[in-house]
């Protein structure tokens, strides 16, 4: 039976192995948080689709001028009744959302400025949670309105339901009901969001177009159309008015508000090159702890070589030794990771999500900082005479 020398070595001093695996550890930790914050901007601000089932609602139109989904730019409301007026199209669903002229006021606490959402409430079926549509359609029937239970705990919302019904609140200075909770989540633009229909929001908000009617504009448009006929559709209905709207699949308006947030934003490049340097720092851990560990067992090395083992034979314990550096600073990292994840979801409302892909990701870059660093200390064994030791 052979002799697992890398674990050995490893192992060989409890306190070195455990200030190893929370060098490691606190590397893994630093590709985690970057990870998550970069995550949670692209996440968050996609989020108002995430209130939609998108096999349902699988096309959607926005002004040609909306860039992202938070620019408040909107379409009129007459080219979503040409759409609706084509084959194919068996449903629609309209979304109004207002940010910078909203203004919330709740007894007891300053105004502050939030978001406020309202949602056509003609068609259960395009709610990802048909209690969700149940719930703003009580509340639609008292003219009430929905709170997010994830808005900042500075706006003074009730943290229940019966003790949001006795709460006097103002919505740019017109009193509101807020009679029931969702959950959505903030984002970098907005603390806190309140839900309600198309109708009442058309109410506190009658400056959205200057025709007199607040409903003749929509943000966005949702679609229910015959499966397979998305592009097609999209086609026509960009005919009616090609310099206004933006027709696509819904699924692509979620891939490009990715990429933008991604790619077209210093925020998304800030947190990759975060993560870089989380890599960058764990493999200098990484190198040092190697190092160190082969010049204190060069001449145990030197005698195998001397036995006649070859490089194949060093390479596979500096390789194992490698990746069980990985798993043990990867392990403790991750499960600190969950908990600053859980804590920040929990205080600031953001989306900290670890996901099978992300923890895929953070796994394969632990293996390549710990092996890279691993190739790099082994040099310098390869390069030791065994005579000059004895």
């Amino acid at each position: 039976m052979k002799t697992p020398l890398a674990w050995k070595n490893l192992t060989s001093s409890l306190s070195k192995c455990a200030l190893a695996a929370t060098g490691v550890g606190f590397a893994v930790v630093l590709m985690f948080m970057q990870i998550g914050f970069r995550n949670a901007l692209i996440d968050n601000n996609i989020q108002i689709f995430s209130l939609f089932d998108t096999r349902v609602a699988n096309l959607a139109i926005v002004s040609k001028a909306r860039y992202n989904i938070s620019t408040e730019q909107r379409f009129p409301r007459t080219r979503l009744r040409q759409a609706a007026s084509l084959p194919g199209v068996r449903a629609t669903c309209t979304v109004s959302v207002e940010r910078g002229t909203a203004s919330v006021k709740v007894e007891g606490h300053a105004a502050r400025p939030l978001r406020v959402i309202g949602i056509q409430l003609d068609d259960s079926s395009f709610f990802a949670d048909k209690a969700l549509f149940e719930r703003l359609r009580s509340a639609d029937r008292q003219r009430a309105a929905l709170v997010d239970t994830r808005s900042k705990p500075a706006y003074g919302f009730a943290r229940n339901a019966e003790q949001l019904r006795d709460q006097q609140i103002e919505l740019n200075g017109k009193a509101l009901a807020v009679v029931d909770q969702f959950q959505l989540g903030t984002d970098f633009g907005n603390d806190g969001t309140l839900m309600m229909s198309e109708r009442l929001h058309a109410d506190y908000f009658p400056w959205r177009t200057q025709t007199g009617n607040p409903a003749d504009v929509v943000d966005i448009g949702l679609l229910q159309v015959t499966r397979g006929m998305e592009d097609e559709l999209a086609r026509q209905i960009q005919a009616f008015a090609p310099a206004q709207l933006d027709v696509r699949p819904t699924a692509d308006f979620i891939s490009r508000e990715r990429r933008f947030w991604a790619r077209s934003t210093p925020i998304g490049k800030i947190f990759m090159i975060g993560t870089i340097m989380g890599l960058v720092v764990g493999a200098i851990i990484c190198y040092q702890i190697q190092f160190t560990d082969i010049s204190e067992h060069m001449p145990e090395f030197a005698t195998l070589k001397a036995m006649g083992y070859g490089p194949m034979y060093f390479w596979s314990v500096i390789l194992s030794q490698s990746f069980y550096l990985a798993c043990l600073g990867f392990l403790p990292g991750t499960l600190v990771s969950y908990g600053l994840y859980r804590l920040l979801e929990n205080s600031s409302g953001l989306m900290m999500s670890m996901t099978w892909d992300r923890l895929l990701l953070v796994w394969t870059l632990t293996m390549l900082m710990c092996i890279t660093s691993g190739i790099l200390a082994i040099r310098k064994l390869f390069s030791t005479d065994p005579a000059s030791l004895f």
